[in-house]
């Protein structure tokens, strides 16, 4: 490795010199804001009569005599070619050019191409990655169209409008372009690692995804050739398969390690797998990569699944963007694949998968907390030796164990929900999708949703007439069924009906709608409290054939126990917990109690940083909480004449417990616990 500090015209210098940006680099990402940053800097530079400003690093490898691969820096390099070669075209058009004109036109000419190169592709020196290249190989032609999509066009014209504006004059420009330093870091092939030097300079990650990085690591130590062949092959279409390649990967590894994978940690735990798993090897990665992003495609619809059935299950899930399902979904449908599973199972899988999360949303309002669940989900089916030819019984069985917030609601809560819930309220996404599935269910018209919009029966703004109809209490009647299930409906005529009376809504829209859900509408006289809740009544019928409770006789002698965290969002109230696991112990210790839980996570923790626990036992936050010497039946000692208020609830040791892993600075995923 060679590092330098050296004006970056020292760098560019040298007529058959070549600079690529390999594949796999982002595209040219610098706006005209940065571009008008360094205008500005060469002003400054100019008016302090300074010797010099430093630009940045930029990191090379060589490829071939004279031809180096830039694999950091290609925003200042890209942008400061687009200066010289706006420069050059200014020059080459202006009229009546003096001699020191011409010199400097030739200068700049030679920084732009190699002269003497007999390979059209090899005569301009800089070449940039995908598109950017066309874009700037057209610059060289005066009568480019402009293109403001294109960074590389943008930012050529803002210099260009620069050096008309005459701010700075041709030579100017030039001489202090001579003033602009850089490091350089040259990388010896045989002995360097270009992406261990790659991460350290960009171990901020500022500007790059972990997309970024990651295509950069599986790419960036190949051989051009390869590289090229890799990135078009298997990248380009892994990038159009998964959407979004962070969140892609990130599922994708949850799946393969079957554990919680942060954001943050997306990088450095696809190098482990890339190393663990595939042993670097950068090919069997990609396919395996391109294998889940297929399937990940047709979860996020973005590639429509083949088989009408299973696409449209597919397509209604991603309707309620249930999106912590699809690291297990990835696990099913690798067994479909495998020929493990029938179509039927995966619809089956899909439909019970939906009916779970819905019913979770209409009674618990989110479906948070159930990430954990999905991660492991695969892995507790199959324990089970005959899996494979009991495997969505054993789905059912395990989602009807299930207890606190991971529970399957039942039709009880589920009715409960629909008839009282404001369900107006809810994420537009989830209540158009109730309304939409209600309406489609054994209807046999075909509807446009797109025409449509909500329709409060008995409306928002009650006139006179409405007050009446109602009764005395109108007031409770409207306040409490309102946004609720059974006076919400769908129309075309939202503008005409507006707060028109019950009577004059059926002429205008229900009595002559195609719609299954304005049925009930159609010959009732009056709209009132009773016919509210009976509507409602009559929609939940279908409500519970659509998102069915599952029934199974599958069984086991003793029910698993559910795992949780201090990051699980969960109701702990009369829960027991079993088994509790402090740090990277896998074995456990056994518990009868939330008392226990907590002496022994306060031992635990104290242990960790006793400096700090004591420091935060004596703090206002928590003095009340602590008490040294003092042995009442009220204080549990967690360690010699130390002592925690034992008589909170199960939910507040809980809470009290996430403080003080957040507190003390350990991560309160690492504390876990079983419950029956």
């Amino acid at each position: 490795m060679d590092v330098g500090k050296m004006p970056i015209s020292a760098f560019l210098q040298g007529q058959t010199k070549s600079f690529v940006i390999p594949v796999f680099q982002r595209d040219y990402a610098w706006k005209i804001s940065n571009c008008e940053k360094l205008w500005n800097d060469l002003i400054e530079l100019k008016q302090k009569k300074r010797l010099d400003h430093f630009l940045g690093t930029i990191v090379t490898i060589g490829l071939s005599y004279d031809e180096y691969s830039v694999i950091d820096g290609q925003q200042r390099v890209t942008t400061i070619s687009l200066l010289l070669l706006s420069l050059y075209n200014f020059l080459k058009t202006k009229p009546n050019k003096d001699n020191d004109d011409e010199i400097l036109e030739q200068q700049l000419l030679d920084f732009l191409i190699n002269k003497y190169s007999k390979e059209n592709d090899k005569r301009i020196r800089l070449k940039p990655n995908k598109q950017d290249r066309l874009f700037f190989e057209k610059l060289f032609d005066s009568k480019l169209n402009v293109d403001n999509t294109s960074n590389i066009v943008n930012n050529y014209n803002f210099f260009y409008n620069k050096i008309q504006s005459n701010q700075l004059t041709p030579n100017e420009i030039f001489e202090l372009f001579n003033k602009l330093k850089i490091v350089l870091i040259n990388l010896d092939s045989r002995n360097d690692d270009p992406q261990l030097i790659f991460e350290s300079l960009n171990s901020t990650g500022v500007g790059l995804t972990a997309g970024d990085l990651i295509r950069n690591y599986i790419l960036m130590d190949l051989e051009p050739k390869l590289q090229e062949n890799y990135y078009k092959n298997y990248w380009i279409e892994i990038e159009k398969l998964s959407g979004d390649v962070p969140e892609f990967i990130r599922n994708y590894l949850i799946y393969k390690l079957q554990s919680w994978v942060k954001k943050d940690d997306v990088y450095d735990t696809f190098k482990k797998i890339a190393k663990d798993n595939f042993k670097n090897d950068k090919k069997d990665i990609l396919e395996d990569l391109n294998k889940y992003a297929t399937i990940y495609s047709h979860l996020v619809q973005i590639q429509l699944y083949n088989d009408k059935e299973i696409n449209n299950c597919l397509y209604r899930l991603n309707k309620i963007e249930f999106t912590v399902c699809h690291p297990y979904l990835f696990d099913v449908f690798s067994d479909f694949l495998n020929n493990i599973l029938k179509k039927e199972d995966i619809c089956n899988i899909l439909k019970l998968i939906e009916s779970y999360a819905f019913r979770k949303i209409l009674v618990d309002n989110t479906t948070q907390g159930l990430n954990k669940l999905f991660v492991t989900l695969s892995k507790e089916i199959k324990k089970n030796d005959l899996w494979k030819d009991n495997y969505f019984e054993i789905l059912k069985y395990i989602l009807l164990e299930k207890r606190v917030s991971q529970r399957f609601p039942s039709d009880e809560e589920f009715e409960n929900a629909l008839i009282n819930k404001e369900v107006y309220k809810l994420q537009s996404k989830n209540r158009n999708f109730l309304l939409e599935s209600l309406e489609k269910f054994n209807s046999a018209y075909s509807i446009n949703f797109d025409d449509l919009t909500i329709e409060h029966i008995m409306p928002q703004k009650l006139t006179k007439e409405w007050k009446t109809n109602l009764g005395n209490n109108w007031q409770d009647i409207h306040n409490k069924y309102l946004h609720t299930l059974g006076n919400l409906s769908l129309t075309a005529n939202n503008s005409k009906l507006s707060n028109s009376t019950f009577n004059d809504k059926q002429k205008i829209d229900y009595q002559i709608s195609n719609l299954k859900l304005n049925f009930y509408l159609k010959d009732i006289k009056d709209w009132n409290e009773e016919k509210i809740i009976e509507r409602a009544k009559s929609l939940i019928k279908d409500a519970v054939r659509i998102w069915t409770y599952p029934t199974t006789n599958y069984s086991k002698q003793e029910p698993d126990e559910a795992i949780f965290d201090l990051t699980s969002e969960d109701n702990f109230t009369n829960s027991r917990p079993v088994y509790l696991y402090l740090g990277e112990d896998e074995r456990g210790v056994q518990v009868s109690s939330w008392r226990d839980v907590l002496r022994y996570v306060c031992g635990f923790l104290y242990d960790y940083s006793p400096t700090q626990f004591n420091e935060i036992m004596n703090s206002p936050e928590f003095d009340r909480n602590f008490r040294p010497n003092i042995s009442k039946p009220d204080m549990l000692e967690f360690k010699e004449n130390l002592f925690v208020e034992g008589t909170m609830s199960a939910n507040s040791i809980y809470s009290f417990l996430v403080k003080l892993c957040n507190r003390i600075g350990f991560e309160p995923e690492q504390i876990q616990f079983s419950i029956k």
